[in-house]
């Protein structure tokens, strides 16, 4: 138990640390979250689609230095990313962080004058609802300290996932060890803590998401408790409320009972041992559509698509036939690369990219996890029931994955390209590194794998985060062409400076802090993976 609460908390310093060094509006799509969230805590509701941005928003796009691809968007001018804010005079540059810790905060309730619209208003509310309450608490601050405050409260929120990936690891891997590695994994990887450090709804969708598959799991175990059965309903009823590829685990919720039926009835199945499941899937879809069903049916009126995705809604008139045409066309090579490449590292809304050979061996890691995890499941004299939680976890995962098929399907029908965010994926991490880990166990110990990964994900955030965040975000290095080269010692050797222009775009609350979370992370990050190196050695005298 000491274990995992000294991760927990490790998850929290990293979290910390990575909230405070992304710049203002470097998360995905943070600027029109952020809006989203002041038209609900001004008591407006949710926006819709033609809803505008706030005047607050808009007078800080046209201040702050902007993430690289924000700037390819149809925003009235000017705007400045970055690379060229740094290269302002240091007069320019004070006008306008004056400037922005000046807006005046009823801004935020008043919309924008060059009617630049909220694309956000696709999302579910369960977000915005939460997070307006203490938004509306933070009214009287500035728009830097509510920004700040707001990214800190959805690490705390997203640190709930922590013991419930423990346990779910726990279960399926059938060691307190291993479920350890699993969570000391999860904590390390980067794209996670650039996925949750901003504001948005990630963090509740990946604390429903965990839930659900806790409760998945106890379903497929225990089928005749009605417990599982409506806490998995009510996961997924809210998860509904926070992100739309939560219709991805609907299917997989179904093949769930069907395991569940099977595992416990086998070849004695009969109507009279099927009803009773059949009336705890109808209950677990009916607490669903209590909690979500009014949503989605209103979502299905209003854009003529489930989901409500601005490009789902695009293709609303293309027939079934059409996309499934389609599919011949897509380059399902490019859609796969986008997908795991900005899983595996993407470095924010700036989309900075590690080396190559980085993604090359996190690709092949993947793959052999996959292989590895068929040839177990496929080597069990009984598989459904001998790998009964891998499997649960498999559905959920592989359905997950079909859904960003499919928005790779919409995204090449809408704009011609194929390609679809691997950072959402990290709402079912929990089923990811469990997967990962054991089917590299087809392979080797796990006394290898677990230091391998742990090791593997940290040196990859140390390098990300130094040679790449760092760097780029306080001037010290900028774009060649549709790259940014790597600054790993310039960062190191101007530590002072650079620390001096992070704080210069935080509040000042945050800016005493700043150098105490730098080394909060360096301990949060450096000391699982000893920790796991450790244990794992300590197992295998043992054995």
């Amino acid at each position: 138990m000491a274990a995992l609460v000294f991760l927990w908390f490790a998850f929290l310093l990293r979290g910390f640390w990575y909230c405070a060094l992304l710049p203002p509006w470097e998360g995905y799509d943070e600027p029109y979250h952020f809006a989203a969230l002041q038209h609900v805590a001004g008591g407006q509701g949710p926006p819709h689609a033609d809803t505008p941005i706030s005047l607050e928003v808009q007078k800080s796009l046209h201040l702050l230095p902007l993430p690289w691809e924000l700037q390819f968007q149809n925003i009235s001018g000017p705007l400045m990313p970055h690379d060229d804010f740094w290269r302002l005079p240091p007069a320019e540059r004070e006008r306008r962080i004056n400037a922005i810790r000046t807006l005046a905060p009823e801004e935020g309730s008043q919309p924008s004058t060059e009617g630049t619209l909220n694309y956000e208003s696709q999302q579910p509310p369960l977000y915005y609802w939460l997070f307006g309450i203490p938004l509306r608490w933070m009214g009287s601050l500035s728009l830097l300290s509510q920004l700040y405050l707001l990214r800190l409260l959805g690490v705390l929120l997203a640190s709930i996932s922590i013991p419930l990936a423990f346990w779910i690891a726990k279960q399926v891997l059938h060691s307190e060890t291993q479920a350890l590695g699993v969570v000391a994994v999860i904590i390390l990887l980067p794209e996670l803590m650039i996925h949750l450090a901003h504001i948005g709804n990630e963090s509740p969708a990946l604390v429903c998401y965990t839930m659900m598959l806790v409760a998945a799991l106890e379903v497929a175990r225990q089928p005749s408790k009605w417990r599982g059965w409506l806490l998995m309903g009510t996961a997924l009823g809210m998860g509904l409320l926070a992100k739309a590829y939560f219709l991805t685990a609907v299917p997989a919720m179904i093949g769930v009972a069907a395991i569940a039926f099977w595992s416990h009835c086998g070849s004695t199945a009969s109507p009279s041992s099927i009803r009773p499941i059949l009336l705890r899937l109808g209950a677990t879809l009916a607490v669903t559509l209590v909690i979500a069903g009014r949503w989605y049916a209103n979502v299905r009126s209003t854009t003529g698509s489930w989901s409500g995705l601005g490009l789902v809604a695009a293709q609303r008139h293309a027939s079934m036939l059409q996309k499934l045409a389609a599919v011949l066309h897509v380059n399902w090579k490019s859609g796969v690369l986008s997908i795991l490449i900005s899983h595996v590292w993407f470095g924010g809304w700036s989309f900075l990219r590690v080396p190559v050979t980085v993604y090359v061996a996190a690709f092949a890691a993947i793959a052999l996890a996959v292989a590895g995890t068929a040839i177990r499941i496929f080597r069990s004299p009984n598989s459904l029931s001998d790998q009964r939680d891998v499997v649960v976890l498999v559905a959920f995962y592989v359905c997950f994955w079909a859904g960003l098929a499919y928005y790779v399907l919409v995204t090449y029908l809408s704009l011609g390209a194929s390609s679809s965010p691997g950072w959402y994926l990290y709402s079912a991490v929990a089923a990811e590194i469990v997967l990962l880990a054991w089917g590299l166990q087809a392979f080797a110990p796990a006394r290898i794998v677990f230091p391998s990964l742990a090791a593997g994900v940290a040196v990859l955030d140390l390098y990300g985060t130094h040679a790449l965040l760092m760097p780029y975000y306080t001037g010290l290095t900028s774009h060649v062409g549709k790259s940014v080269p790597a600054a790993l010692w310039t960062t190191l050797s101007q530590l002072p400076m650079v620390f001096d222009r992070l704080a210069q775009l935080r509040p000042p609350w945050l800016n005493p802090a700043l150098l105490c979370l730098w080394v909060g992370y360096w301990i949060a990050t450096v000391a699982p993976v000893l920790a796991v190196f450790i244990i794992f050695r300590k197992s295998a005298i043992d054995a």
